[in-house]
Parts: structure tokens; C-alpha cells; sequence
């Protein structure tokens, strides 16, 4: 988005989100359907408004609107944002460091005018904890070792404080949380309650040759 078109939208969506998880993840599939078809990243290339992107997602099979759209990419913006000043900010690192809960991590955000949800922010790092590129592994006592950048942000740190809230799923646990995101328990093998990334097997096979 252009800088205007995104404060006004970064406006607009401060105070009318009601978009939930299966909008969020709807973007994320069309967006990885165009990674992976050239044609239609070719097409995607071409489009110069928010109208064709619109349509070509509803070609594709993925009905999407301007607001929902805008919502995605403010709301991933505003979170990015806050870990980048973090990142160049000791204090206020160690100040959203040391929240207790996600609530005050959130009210800690919104005062230096971030603004985002628990949930969103439960998201974004649960995607990213599920990338290819941030793969964990067993050294030989035990401790999980994880690729802790993602691009220049160090992300590590905020993925471990949000397993600490339960807000993102640990690796694989049978002594679940009671906060975790399905109150079905039954399976401790459901992707929420038993969490390993994509290229987990793959790396740990890579380790051992």
C-alpha cells in the first residue's frame, strides 16, 4: 500500500476488526497459491490496484474484500513494526519482555501506538514458528534448538514468551495447557496440542548424516 492508502486504513482498522482466523488464514493460502503458480504470480505482477488482486483471488477461488485485505496487511505490519523498534530499543525490548500475560503485552503495544489483538498476534508467530525456516532440533541433552531470526528480526524471543503465555503451542506436549486453542483433548496429536514445523523430520534426518 501506498503511505497514504495505509494510514488510512491503519485508521480504519484500529477500530472496525471483524475479521477472525479463517479470513486471516484464507489470505495466507491464496498468497501461497501464487508463490506457487507462476501463471498466476505473473498475472498478480500485472495487476496495479486493489480491484484485479480482488479479482484474480476470486478466479482462483478465494472471495476476499478490500477491508479484509487491508485489515491482513496493517495488522502484520503494526506487529512487524513493534518487534523492529524493539529491536532497536533496549528498553522497551525488556519492557514487552517482561509482560506477564498477552494483555499486557498488548497494552504495552497500544501505548506506543501498535495496535493488534491476542489472537493476531497468536497468529503471525504461530505461522512463522511453522515455516521451513524456523526448524527445531534435539541436541544430546535434550534442549530444543531454534533458528531464531526471521529475515533481520530476532523472533525467537517473542515466539518463546507467547508458548510461555499458551498462546502459541509448544513441541509436542501430552500434559496440555488449559488455554490452548481447542478444548479437544482427546488427541494430544492435533497440530494445536503437538507442534512441529513443516521441515522438522527433514532436519533432523540432515543432523544425523
Amino acid at each position: 500500500m501506498k503511505e497514504d492508502k495505509y494510514l488510512y486504513w491503519k485508521e480504519k482498522t484500529n477500530f472496525n476488526k471483524n475479521f477472525d482466523h479463517f479470513t486471516w488464514q484464507k489470505i495466507i493460502d491464496f498468497l501461497s497459491l501464487v508463490e506457487q503458480d507462476f501463471a498466476i504470480k505473473t498475472q498478480l505482477d500485472e495487476t496495479d490496484s486493489i480491484e484485479p488482486f480482488i479479482e484474480l483471488a476470486g478466479d482462483n477461488g478465494y472471495n476476499l474484500t478490500a477491508e479484509a485485505i487491508a485489515w491482513f496487511v496493517v495488522t502484520r505490519k503494526q506487529i512487524w513494526d513493534l518487534f523492529d523498534i524493539a529491536q532497536k530499543t533496549p528498553s522497551l525490548k525488556e519492557k514487552l519482555l517482561s509482560s506477564k500475560n498477552p494483555q499486557q503485552f498488548i497494552k504495552i503495544a497500544a501505548e506506543h501506538g501498535y495496535h493488534f489483538s491476542i489472537d493476531e498476534l497468536a497468529w503471525l508467530l504461530i505461522e512463522i514458528k511453522s515455516s521451513p525456516e524456523l526448524v527445531a532440533i534435539n541436541n544430546s541433552v535434550g534442549e530444543i534448538l531454534t533458528v531464531s531470526n526471521y529475515g533481520r528480526i530476532e523472533i525467537g524471543y517473542w515466539i518463546w514468551l507467547a508458548e510461555d503465555w499458551g498462546i502459541v503451542p509448544p513441541f509436542c506436549h501430552l500434559n496440555k495447557l488449559g488455554n490452548l486453542l481447542t478444548q479437544n483433548t482427546r488427541n494430544p496429536f492435533l497440530l494445536d496440542q503437538c507442534f512441529l514445523p513443516k521441515g522438522y523430520f527433514n532436519q533432523r534426518l540432515m543432523s544425523v548424516v
